[in-house]
C-alpha cells in the first residue's frame, strides 16, 4: 500500500519539475496528495481495508511523465553536443539601461538533429543573474528553419537576440531551446546549480558598467582622495616617534604576532569567506573586493580604538608602520597567489589579468608620504610641530568629505547592498577581531598588547583597499569591489564600541567600590588621607613616638656594648 502511494507521489513530483520546472512547494504537495489519494483508496471488507487493484489516473501519470521524461532527456542529449556561437562573442562595455543587439547560431550534430521531435520550438536567452542584464527577446523555430552544412555536418540555425543591460554587474546568458507548449518566459529551470567549468563557451559573457557621466564623478572623486590621503599620510609620518617604534621592534614578539595576524590570517580568512559568500552565488567581483580589503594593512583609526581601551599603544603605531611598509609586497604577493580565482567571468574565453604595475604604483604613491613625513620629523621638527595642531582637524575634515561627496559620487552602490554583501562586510572585521585576540592570547601576550593586536587586526586600511580596487582594476570590477570596503568599514565599530562600553562600565564600577571603600575608613584615617587639619597633629605625634622609640634602642644598644 506505501510503495503504491510513494511511486504515484514520485512520479508527480518528477512530472511536475519536468513539464513546470521550479514550482512552489504547496502545488507539489497538492498533486502529490491528489495522486496518492487516486492510486488508493481504500474499500473496507469485514472491518478491513482492502487496496483496489489498478488505477486509470496512475496509468495516465505514468504515460504522460514517459513522454515529458524522453522528451527532456532529448533536449538534455541535445545540449551537450549542440554548440552555440554568439557575435560578438562576448559583451563587456554595456552601459546601464543600454540594449545590445547579438546573433546567436545554434549547432546541431546530424545525428542528434534526426532523433528531434519535430515540434514547434521556443529560443530564448536566459540570464544568470536577471537583475543584472536580461533578453527580452524569443524566436519560433521548427526542424524546418535549420539548414544543413555538409563541411560540418551540422544543423544550423540562426537569429538575432536583444540583450538589456540593467544594473551594474557581470552575468551570463545561456541560450534555451524549449518545447513550445511548454516555453515560459520566467522559467529558470534550465539552470545548473553547481559552478560553473570548461564547457561555459556555450554562455555570452555579460559586463555592464555605469554610465560615462557617473564615472567621471567617480574619478574626480578618486582624484581628491588621492591627495587628501597622501597628505594625511604626510601628517601621520609627521606624528611618528622613530624611538618608539625602534624601541618596539627590539622586543619583536608582539610586532612579528601582528604581522601573522595581519598578512597571514587576515587574507586567508577573506579567501574563505569570498569563496563561501559571494563565489558560490557568481559575485566573482564583490569577493575580488573583500578579499584586497582582507590583503590590505592596518588602518589608521586602530591607534586611536587602542588608546581607547588601554591598550598598547606603542605597540600599535609599530605594527601600523610596519603593515603600511610590508603591504608594497604583501599585497602583490596575495594578489598573485589567490586572486586570480575572482578574476573571471561566466565564459571560459574570457581572460582577465592582473594590473601588478598599477597596483605597485598605488602602493608606492602611499607609502612614500608616510616616509616623506618621517623625515620631515627627523630634519624639520619645528614643521613637524606646527603640522600636530592641524591633523586632528584635517582628519575630521577627511571623513566628512569621503562620506559626504563619496555618497553622492558613488549613488550606484546602495543598489548594489544585499544580504550576500552585508553578510560579508561583517564578517571580515568581527573574524578579525576575533582571530587577533586567539593568536596573542595562544601566545601569552599581555592584556595591553592583546587588545593591541586584536583591533590592529580586525581594523583595515579600507581607503587604501578602495584606491587599489579604483586605481588599478578595469570596470566593472573596480566599482562593484569597491562596495565590499565600505560595508566592512560600516561594520567595524560595532564591536569596538561595545567593547569601549563595557571597559568604561567596569572602570567606573572599580572606581566606584574604590570610593566606598574609603568611605569606610575611620573619620581621622580619612582626614590623614586627603590631608585635613588635624592629620597635621596627628603625623607630628608619630613622628615624636617613633623618634623617641628609635632613641631607646639606641641607648639600650650603647649600654649594652660598654657592658
Amino acid at each position: 500500500m506505501r510503495h503504491a502511494v510513494f511511486e504515484g507521489a514520485s512520479y508527480a513530483t518528477q512530472l511536475i519539475d519536468v513539464c513546470f520546472g521550479r514550482a512552489p512547494v504547496f502545488f507539489v504537495r497538492f498533486i502529490e496528495l491528489f495522486v496518492a489519494l487516486g492510486i488508493y483508496w481504500p474499500e473496507m471488507d469485514h472491518g478491513k481495508a482492502v487496496r483496489r487493484n489498478g488505477c486509470p489516473l496512475l496509468l495516465l501519470v505514468k504515460l504522460m511523465l514517459q513522454i515529458s521524461v524522453s522528451a527532456a532527456q532529448g533536449l538534455n542529449e541535445l545540449a551537450k553536443s549542440a554548440v552555440v556561437t554568439f557575435e560578438p562573442p562576448m559583451l563587456h562595455d554595456l552601459i546601464e539601461g543600454g540594449n545590445h543587439t547579438v546573433s546567436v547560431a545554434l549547432k546541431i550534430p546530424e545525428l542528434e538533429f534526426a532523433s528531434l521531435p519535430d515540434k514547434p520550438y521556443k529560443l530564448s536567452l536566459g540570464s544568470f543573474h536577471p537583475d543584472i542584464a536580461v533578453s527580452p527577446s524569443n524566436a519560433d523555430v521548427t526542424k524546418s528553419s535549420f539548414r544543413f552544412d555538409n563541411s560540418s555536418n551540422y544543423y544550423t540555425v540562426d537569429t538575432e537576440m536583444i540583450v538589456h543591460a540593467k544594473l551594474l554587474g557581470k552575468t551570463g546568458l545561456r541560450l534555451r531551446l524549449v518545447r513550445a507548449e511548454n516555453w515560459n518566459e520566467v522559467d529558470d529551470s534550465w539552470k545548473v546549480p553547481e559552478p560553473l567549468d570548461d564547457s561555459t563557451n556555450n554562455i555570452l559573457d555579460v559586463w555592464v558598467r555605469r554610465s560615462l557621466e557617473s564615472e567621471k564623478l567617480t574619478h574626480i572623486f578618486v582624484a581628491s582622495v588621492v591627495v587628501l590621503i597622501t597628505f594625511a599620510n604626510i601628517l601621520m609620518g609627521c606624528e611618528l616617534d622613530m624611538a618608539t617604534v625602534f624601541a618596539t621592534i627590539k622586543r619583536p614578539v608582539g610586532p612579528t604576532i601582528g604581522f601573522f595576524a595581519q598578512f597571514v590570517i587576515m587574507p586567508l580568512l577573506s579567501y574563505a569567506i569570498a569563496k563561501s559568500v559571494f563565489v558560490s552565488r557568481g559575485l566573482y567581483s564583490m569577493a575580488l573586493g573583500l578579499f584586497i580589503c582582507g590583503c590590505s594593512p592596518g588602518g589608521g583609526a586602530s591607534n586611536f580604538w587602542t588608546l581607547l581601551l588601554d591598550g598598547n599603544v606603542n605597540l600599535s603605531v609599530t605594527m601600523t608602520f610596519i603593515s603600511t611598509l610590508a603591504s608594497l609586497f604583501m599585497m602583490p604577493f596575495w594578489i598573485s597567489m589567490l586572486g586570480k580565482e575572482f578574476l573571471q567571468g561566466f565564459s571560459s574565453e574570457t581572460k582577465i589579468y592582473i594590473p601588478y604595475g598599477k597596483i605597485t604604483r598605488s602602493l608606492i604613491s602611499l607609502v612614500v608620504p608616510l616616509l616623506i613625513g618621517v623625515a620631515i620629523k627627523k630634519w624639520k621638527p619645528e614643521w613637524a610641530a606646527k603640522s600636530r595642531k592641524i591633523m586632528r582637524p584635517f582628519i575630521i575634515f577627511v571623513l566628512i568629505f569621503v562620506i559626504c561627496f563619496g555618497a553622492v559620487a558613488n549613488i550606484y552602490m546602495f543598489k548594489m547592498i544585499t544580504m550576500p554583501a552585508l553578510l560579508g562586510g561583517l564578517l571580515l572585521p568581527w573574524c578579525g577581531f576575533m582571530f587577533g585576540c586567539f593568536a596573542s592570547i595562544i601566545t601569552r601576550r599581555p592584556p595591553g598588547d592583546v587588545t593591541a593586536i586584536a583591533i590592529e587586526t580586525g581594523i583595515q586600511n579600507t581607503g587604501i583597499a578602495i584606491l587599489v580596487l579604483k586605481a588599478s582594476f578595469a570596470q566593472p570590477d573596480a566599482d562593484i569591489g569597491a562596495v565590499l570596503p565600505i560595508l566592512v568599514a560600516c561594520f567595524t565599530p560595532g564591536p569596538l564600541l561595545l567593547g569601549a562600553g563595557v571597559h568604561m562600565a567596569f572602570k567606573a564600577l572599580k572606581k566606584r567600590s574604590a570610593n566606598t571603600s574609603e568611605e569606610k575608613l575611620p573619620a581621622v584615617a580619612q582626614e590623614i588621607a586627603a590631608g585635613g587639619p588635624s592629620s597635621v597633629a596627628l603625623l607630628e605625634q608619630a613622628d615624636a613616638k617613633m623618634g623617641e622609640e628609635n632613641g631607646n634602642e639606641v641607648l639600650k644598644i650603647a649600654e649594652g656594648t660598654s657592658a
